[in-house]
């Protein structure tokens, strides 16, 4: 159907005026018409309900007052200091990734022969804007200069790190490996370089060094040699410099707050996809004894409650491992928030694999390709991208239920309220407002991640064949 063979009456005006607008959207037909008669004075009386116990009745001073304590918990204050340069650190790591995102899409563009329309800064705002809102928000709750400093350095460090896309297209992969090495500093400025940290850093390095040097002008497998030499060498540099660097940190039984939330769910997210993806791909393997320890894994996780889990954890998890181990209580939480999140991820994944026509199976195996090769470049690529929204859907969920945390007596995001209602000040009083606040926190950060869901979506052509 063409504009031309549409109603004149439906076509869309420019010149609309706002009677016309109120007409066509709210009393369009007799039905619409007594709808909005019914609800929109239910409507108007609840936004002024909710302005009036926002901006006049509303107690906050037990906000602002405790505002460090929503943020921090109880992390001890002569180590603030960790927090800010984690918050610094992991603001350069998210402007390095958005730089070298950002090259790599002009680059793709420019191969195309496409034009590359560049990102404004309302569309950034656009995008982030419950975020922005929340950090907006703390900031007028903020009694001190400090916060406004955090803010300010963190926004440079990220305009810093977006430099990262002027670096030559042949080190393109540098950019991805500055950016997960920012990460794993920022973890490591508050956790210490202590125990077997250097490991994540060593895999970093070893895989960025095999990723960016490949040694082109060379032929066969002395190319691939070269590569793996190289990578070895800057796994071995990495051992002996944490040997050298002792750094000691703050365990994180000592992490409370908003703090501990954001890194206890991002933890079980990253950690429970790819676990998640390997049991759907095992589900559908033509090996029985391995289809079945999924399968038993899958339907057995999925059967139990997370709070099950999270106490099985807590009392459980010790006996399985071996004497003299010992994990805190945030480590046995991540670790049961992991397992339960992958098995709804691979049942997720299990449906796009499912979704995708055997006959792109066939067509891929009688060109030759390996089984390994073809799941790789051709069925999970496609799967991923058509559940998208359920994937996203279910990391939301674990972001929420990182609360439950609260019964083990974990002080995460919504606990830290039982320590400001336990103040002389608060004891009867604020508790709606202090859980007003908690509730925009968790709002703010999961329709962040829904509206990222929704953008990915539109561009990787999600439900589209």
């Amino acid at each position: 159907m063409t504009a031309s063979t549409l109603k004149p009456s439906t076509l869309p005006s420019a010149t609309t005026s706002p009677l016309a607008w109120v007409r066509s959207r709210l009393f369009p037909n007799v039905r619409s018409g007594i709808l909005t008669i019914v609800l929109a004075p239910l409507l108007v009386y609840a936004a002024y309900r909710a302005a009036l116990f926002l901006f006049v009745n509303g107690r906050w001073e037990a906000v602002t007052r405790n505002l460090t304590l929503f943020m921090q918990g109880t992390y001890p204050r002569d180590q603030q200091w960790r927090i800010v340069a984690q918050i610094v650190v992991l603001a350069l790591a998210f402007g390095i990734g958005a730089g070298t995102a950002s090259a790599v899409r002009a680059d793709v563009a420019k191969e195309a022969g496409l034009a590359l329309p560049r990102q404004s800064p309302l569309s950034v705002i656009r995008r982030f804007w419950s975020l922005i809102a929340f950090v907006l928000l703390l900031l007028y709750f903020a009694s001190t200069a400090t916060p406004w400093l955090v803010v300010a350095g963190a926004v440079a460090a990220f305009l810093v790190g977006t430099l990262a896309r002027f670096i030559p297209t042949s080190l393109r992969n540098l950019g991805w490996t500055l950016a997960a090495l920012a990460l794993v500093a920022g973890f490591q400025v508050v956790s210490g370089t202590v125990g077997y940290s250097w490991i994540v850093t060593a895999i970093v390095l070893a895989a960025g060094a095999w990723s960016t040097f490949k040694f082109e002008n060379v032929e066969g497998r002395r190319a691939l040699l070269y590569r793996a030499l190289v990578a070895v060498a800057a796994w071995v540099v990495t051992y002996l410099a944490y040997t050298q660097l002792v750094y000691p940190g703050v365990g994180w039984d000592y992490w409370s707050g908003l703090h501990l939330t954001l890194w206890v769910s991002s933890l079980a997210i990253v950690l429970s996809f790819p676990l998640g993806l390997l049991l759907a791909l095992a589900r559908r393997s033509t090996l029985p004894v391995l289809r079945w320890l999924s399968t038993g894994f899958i339907e057995l996780i999925r059967g139990v409650p997370l709070i099950t889990l999270l106490f099985m954890g807590q009392y459980i998890l010790g006996f399985m491992l071996p004497q003299g181990t010992n994990l805190s209580s945030i480590s046995r939480a991540i670790t049961a928030m992991t397992l339960f999140t992958a098995a709804y991820v691979a049942e997720i994944v299990r449906g796009g694999l499912q979704s995708i026509p055997y006959g792109q199976t066939e067509a891929a195996l009688a060109l030759g390709l390996p089984t390994g090769k073809m799941m790789r470049l051709i069925i999970v690529p496609q799967a991923l991208r058509a559940v998208i929204p359920a994937l996203v859907g279910q990391f939301i969920s674990i972001f929420k239920d990182s609360s439950l945390l609260y019964i083990l007596a974990i002080n995460e995001f919504l606990g830290v309220r039982s320590l400001v209602h336990a103040q002389a000040d608060f004891r009867a009083v604020a508790h709606a407002e202090t859980l007003v606040f908690v509730a925009i926190g968790y709002w703010a950060f999961a329709y962040a991640m829904s509206k990222e869901s929704q953008r990915l979506e539109v561009r990787l052509r999600a439900g589209r064949r």
